[in-house]
């Protein structure tokens, strides 16, 4: 069943906010890898150039109330890892 299919029967849970697109994609890509359906939402429009004007645009992760926990875990291992990890300069 996707996350469609249950947005009439389930509430949806906001469990990250960005103000970067690439960001915001690659948390979603992250869930999506670990088996968690999420939306992507914006009112920002898609732009040429991923640019957004002193930061006013938000990128809002959401992801169906019964998978929020195993979300935050997932977000929070990806802010917290050593993005330096096998940096051939160290």
């Amino acid at each position: 069943m996707t996350i469609d299919e249950h947005f009439d029967s389930e509430k949806l849970v906001e469990v990250a906010v960005t103000h970067n697109e690439v960001e915001a994609n690659i948390i979603k890509s992250l869930l999506e890898a670990a088996g968690i359906d999420c939306l992507l939402v914006t009112q920002t429009p898609h732009n040429v150039y991923p640019v957004n004007v002193n930061g006013l645009g938000e990128f809002k992760i959401k992801v169906l109330d019964h998978s929020a926990e195993m979300a935050k875990t997932v977000i929070h291992e990806y802010q917290n890892s050593d993005m330096t990890e096998g940096d051939p300069t160290e």
